[in-house]
């Protein structure tokens, strides 16, 4: 056995060597004395000594006990303090660094050897408790455990290995009160585990449960905790101590198990379990139907529908020689069922093998090709077809489209796309409801297929749009003669919901190869022609020509500059007074939008509207506007200016009952504009949306906003609703005014609205008062204001300034 190797620190090299000799006396191995707690732990690390003499009071930054306190931290070398003093604070502090043991001044040989060996064994002692516990902690960690804790008394969890990979938390998360523990458990797991410990607590012996843990992230994690009640021989508390296991993998592989076996018997596919001799030792139910066997005629037996008696015989000598290499066999066979049926079967084999590579058994799949194939058959017209109208879909039509092209290239004839678009199809469908704008679509779709040849097909691409692929076309003539009659067909009144109605279509075609030679070249013909139809006024066709993709470029083009124009601020406003036509008074002014273009110069509202109507744009487009009116109305009446009605055109697209109000309600809290002083324009197509169209009218009314409906007289206004609606003020259309005085039969429309607007209590003004012959008739039928360019064009803000300032006789501060 060899000599323990002991380092003794002492600052008094006499004392230090009188131990040094005693020490070796006794049998020890003794390094060179260290004189501080700097030389101590540069000994410990280099001598690596068995065991450490300390004396308390040594000099420098460290006394004995600041050294014993770092050589524990850094090693595991046992420590025996050496004193002269027994003060009871001096002790304390060195009994909180844990020595091996204390020597006080003066001590016999005895004592010092005997406290030596204490010491070294005690060393040993926690060293084979050490290791136990890393072994213990090794294996836990092999086994995906740690160990937990629990005070049974007080429910206080004392300790959780490894408590980040089982709960996501550090391990002062965890200990504490115990619903701190249970606030980491899944709400419904938690009553159980709360169960579980409370009764072990009670009633002792073990405990074990599953439940899951919830990580910071949300990760859910299955653990499986098992414990058992210990009461302490010494201080008599009662502890649950056990471990904890992740079972989340277990629980998943049970899952799995239980889908496999859900599977295995709710699979539509027969399913065989076959042994070595190909004998059936499991089956499912899918395959006595599929067999028609019963139990009895199964286990035991080669399966039946394999049987090379019945069907298409199977060499089952060959299948064996496939699956002996390929450790599987897949084939069709005509199987017969168990009463003489014969059926298409589609089977598959598998060899399953252990771990050596025999085999084991045989699974075998059988599938009816029955069902199958119809489900393919299906398919391939679900592909190909419109599921609502049972039309070809784009995918198949693209596919005729160029078989007739490549016909006619072959014959040199000619082939005619017609792209069909429903008008106002959305309207319906939001006012009567999408099963009402299905049933629309299948109704077209027959009336469609019905007005062309056998020959002809008719596609639907996707929505209300549908496309006619005519083969072999004579002339022009005919294909005219046939967007007639399918436009006639679509036009006939049609009872859905216990509602008569009708539908008209708008029709672009264009003809190979006169207009394409390419599939994109036709159909983007066709499309082009069909807008065109629809900007004509819709309910007709519309051949292709060079002249629509010239149009729809600049269209494009003033698009783009438009976008761009808006962005960086090339939109104005103009403003156009209105006037009391008795006293010449300035009543209010209309805003007129402008377009400062770079280079086509200053483009009135018919540059910008329709474009921006298209594109999407108008509804930022028309909120900029009255943004910048408000903002202009205000600074005028800063300027001293006498206060005006403005009057600004709402596009029908703003009037949502969702957005307008609300914005309009802001734009007034924040340019301090009073509420009568704006007026909305709106046009009478919008009313056509009455229920939308109200919704809206009825909040701006609340906000005290004057509304105004434009060009009266020009579409769509049912008297009954108007008499409904909250207007204030009706606009007589310019085109009713214009020949006014030389056409008598003119005048009558305007005396019918003013007369009208008089009786239904509403307001008056007539546009494109040009003439003082047009305001002397309208004076006289009672018409009180008027607004054109007998009083003033629209003008800039300034000049409406200098305008105001000249008929009140005021000096407007404009800056």
């Amino acid at each position: 056995m060899s000599k323990a190797r002991i380092l003794v620190v002492e600052d008094e090299r006499i004392v230090a060597l009188h131990l040094q000799q005693r020490l070796k006396l006794l049998g020890y191995d003794v390094t060179t004395p260290a004189a501080s707690g700097v030389q101590a732990l540069a000994s410990v690390r280099d001598e690596r000594p068995d065991l450490v003499l300390m004396d308390i009071h040594i000099e420098g930054p460290m006394d004995g006990i600041d050294t014993a306190r770092e050589i524990s931290r850094t090693s595991d070398t046992p420590v025996i303090y050496l004193t002269a003093y027994s003060e009871q604070a001096t002790l304390e502090r060195a009994r909180a660094t844990r020595p091996y043991g204390y020597l006080v001044k003066p001590f016999s040989e005895r004592e010092l050897h005997a406290t030596i060996q204490m010491a070294l064994e005690r060393r040993d002692a926690d060293l084979v408790v050490r290791r136990s516990e890393e072994r213990l902690l090794l294996a836990l960690e092999a086994a995906d455990m740690a160990s937990w804790e629990l005070d049974a008394t007080t429910k206080t969890v004392l300790h959780v290995g490894n408590s980040h990979r089982f709960f996501g938390h550090p391990q002062e998360v965890l200990a504490g009160a115990w619903d701190g523990f249970l606030a980491r458990v899944h709400d419904e797991d938690r009553h159980q585990v709360d169960r579980v410990f409370s009764h072990t607590s009670d009633h002792g012996g073990l405990c074990s449960t599953e439940f899951r843990s919830v990580h910071p992230d949300g990760a859910l994690h299955w653990l499986k905790i098992q414990g058992k009640l210990f009461t302490g021989n010494v201080d008599g508390k009662s502890r649950i101590i056990g471990v904890i296991q992740d079972i989340t993998e277990r629980r998943r592989t049970e899952v799995q198990l239980q889908q496999a076996a859900m599977v295995f018997e709710s699979a539509q596919e027969g399913i065989l379990i076959l042994d070595r001799a190909f004998d059936v030792i499991n089956f499912n139910r899918a395959y006595c139907t599929i067999s028609g066997c019963q139990d009895d005629e199964i286990i035991g037996k080669f399966p039946h529908i394999l049987d090379t008696s019945f069907g298409t015989p199977v060499d089952r000598r060959s299948m064996m020689t496939t699956l002996a290499a390929a450790g599987r066999w897949h084939g069709e066979i005509l199987g017969r069922r168990r009463d003489n049926s014969l059926l298409p079967v589609l089977v598959n084999i598998a060899s399953v093998c252990d771990a050596k590579g025999d085999v084991t058994h045989y699974v075998a799949l059988f599938s009816d090709m029955t069902a199958i194939r119809q489900a393919q058959e299906q398919f391939q017209h679900l592909a190909h077809y419109d599921p609502l109208t049972d039309l070809p879909n784009r995918l198949l039509a693209m596919d005729r489209l160029q078989q007739a092209m490549n016909a006619a290239q072959r014959r040199n004839g000619t082939v005619a796309l017609l792209f069909i678009d429903l008008d106002h199809f959305k309207r319906i469908n939001d006012t009567l409801g999408h099963s009402v704008g299905d049933e629309l679509l299948r109704t077209v779709a027959k009336r469609m297929r019905l007005a062309v040849r056998q020959e002809d097909t008719v596609a639907r691409l996707g929505g209300d749009e549908f496309m006619v692929i005519v083969d072999q076309v004579e002339q022009p003539v005919c294909v005219a003669e046939l967007s007639n009659r399918i436009i006639a067909r679509i036009c006939e009144p049609i009872a859905l919901a216990g509602i008569e109605f009708t539908v008209s279509a708008s029709v672009g075609i264009s003809l190979f190869p006169d207009d394409g030679l390419t599939q994109d070249d036709l159909i983007r013909a066709a499309d082009t022609a069909m807008y065109v139809a629809k900007d004509d006024g819709r309910n007709r066709f519309a051949f292709y020509t060079k002249e629509m993709t010239r149009k729809a470029t600049l269209y494009m083009e003033r698009d783009r500059d438009l976008r761009r124009g808006f962005d960086v601020g090339e939109l104005v406003l103009h403003y156009q007074p209105q006037i009391d036509m008795a006293s010449g008074a300035v009543l209010g002014v209309e805003a007129l939008i402008r377009w400062q273009h770079p280079t086509a110069g200053l483009l009135g509202p018919d540059a910008v509207i329709p474009i921006a109507e298209k594109s999407g744009l108008i509804v930022p487009i028309g909120e900029w506007v009255l943004r910048e009116a408000c903002a202009q109305a205000c600074a005028w009446r800063r300027a001293g200016l006498p206060p005006l009605r403005m009057a600004v055109n709402v596009s029908a697209r703003q009037m949502n009952p969702d957005r307008l109000p609300q914005f309009l309600k802001n734009l007034l809290d924040e340019t301090g504009l009073p509420a009568e002083q704006l007026e909305i324009e709106i046009t009478e197509s919008t009313l056509q949306n009455e229920d939308n169209c109200l919704a809206t009218l009825l909040q701006l009314k609340r906000l005290g906003l004057m509304v105004a409906i434009d060009d009266f007289g020009t579409g769509y206004s049912c008297m009954g609703s108007l008499k409904s609606l909250p207007i204030d003020r009706l606009k007589i259309d310019r085109s009713f005014i214009r020949d006014i005085p030389e056409d008598r039969d003119s005048e009558a429309i305007p005396e019918a609205i003013i007369a009208m607007a008089h009786r239904l209590n509403r307001t008056v003004i007539a546009e494109g008062v040009e003439t003082l012959a047009q305001q002397d008739f309208l004076r006289s039928c009672g018409c009180r204001e008027g607004q054109g360019y007998l009083y003033a064009r629209p003008m800039a803000a300034a000049a409406v300034a200098a305008l105001l300032a000249e008929r009140f006789g005021l000096a407007p501060d404009l800056s």
